[in-house]
């Protein structure tokens, strides 16, 4: 142990007396002064705390006094942060943040307070919303039906005049239920649900019939389904929902709905609440609400779909017979 001590005491000592600035001189047992005559340029010598380093000063060698340096903490640089341009989205797969961003509606522009994470595409995996192989025809978005404008499409399971029982909608990546809305046509109960990724991508579902426990817990905060009463109501605070949670378990409307109203369908309405639609002119006006009909997308075009699922979809006949869209462009 004494070994070791005294070892330690010596390393220190050679520590402090190796180090440039406090290299203790032995050649003068005087006190220098400053001004006074020193014998070798570069020794230094300390006095009552003050440290003095012989210099040359013309012809001769003389103490000079080392001012003292303040030390001062330097600042802590402000962390880097790189933000992907929203005019752009990138198209190819992105880790994403576990940024808890919500995306809400000012009046002119949806915005969030969070710093968002990147989306990560395609933002809906291979048939993590529904198996696509069994939808028999869309309807496209963004288009005027039924008198009004449309931001939503729609995909359809059954011929016309037939029910299809089963069909099964998840939740399609992790996210939040915004709002939501029920109500009875006939008697016949339908719910909706937006849904939002924290990167700004919200998927708009509606004419389900049959919701998971899960869901039905969700609507339950909801006034009770009244006929012809689609409002749509915020949930607050938003629910949180995982990728593969069920939504429904059958859609559309079954018997005894009238014939121009059976079937398997749902209303599929995607958006990228980043920006507005790049491809609607300036001209571009609607009587449809502009938070939704403006930043709706062509939802089987851009890689939004896994590739597999876009095909698929890219392909469908079109329910409706009208193939005219704002947001899809010509194949």
């Amino acid at each position: 142990m004494r070994g070791s001590t005294k070892l330690t005491a010596l390393l220190g000592s050679f520590l402090i007396l190796s180090s440039p600035y406090f290299l203790v001189g032995t050649a003068s047992a005087a006190a220098p002064k400053a001004g006074s005559i020193c014998k070798k340029a570069g020794q230094t010598q300390s006095a009552k705390g003050v440290v003095y380093i012989c210099k040359k000063s013309g012809k001769k060698l003389v103490w000079v006094l080392v001012p003292k340096v303040k030390k001062t903490s330097m600042p802590t640089p402000a962390p880097t942060i790189e933000v992907t341009p929203s005019a752009s989205p990138s198209p190819s797969s992105t880790t994403s943040s576990n940024s808890q961003a919500i995306w809400n509606w000012d009046g002119n522009k949806w915005f969030t307070d969070a710093m968002p994470p990147v989306c990560m595409l395609p933002i809906i995996p291979n048939g993590a919303l529904l198996d696509f192989s069994k939808v028999l025809s869309l309807i496209e978005p963004g288009q005027i039906r039924g008198g009004s404008y449309k931001p939503h499409g729609g995909l359809r399971w059954s011929a016309p005049s037939t029910y299809t029982p089963g069909v099964k909608i998840s939740v399609p990546f992790d996210g939040v239920v915004v709002a939501a809305w029920q109500y009875l046509v006939g008697g016949i109960y339908q719910f909706g649900v937006n849904i939002e990724n924290s990167c700004g991508i919200m998927v708009r579902l509606g004419h389900m019939r049959v919701p998971s426990t899960q869901f039905a817990n969700i609507l339950s905060a909801l006034p009770a389904a009244a006929e012809n009463d689609s409002r749509e109501y915020q949930i607050d605070p938003p629910a949180t929902v995982k990728a593969g949670d069920v939504i429904a378990t059958d859609v559309g409307m079954p018997s005894p709905a009238p014939a121009d109203s059976l079937g398997a369908y749902i209303d599929f309405g995607l958006l990228d609440l980043r920006h507005v639609n790049p491809i609607l002119g300036t001209n571009y006006s609607t009587n449809a609400e502009p938070k939704y009909s403006k930043y709706s997308l062509c939802w089987y075009q851009g890689n939004y779909l896994s590739p597999s699922d876009q095909s698929i979809a890219a392909s469908l006949p079109i329910a409706n017979g009208d193939p005219k869209s704002d947001y899809c462009s010509t194949y």
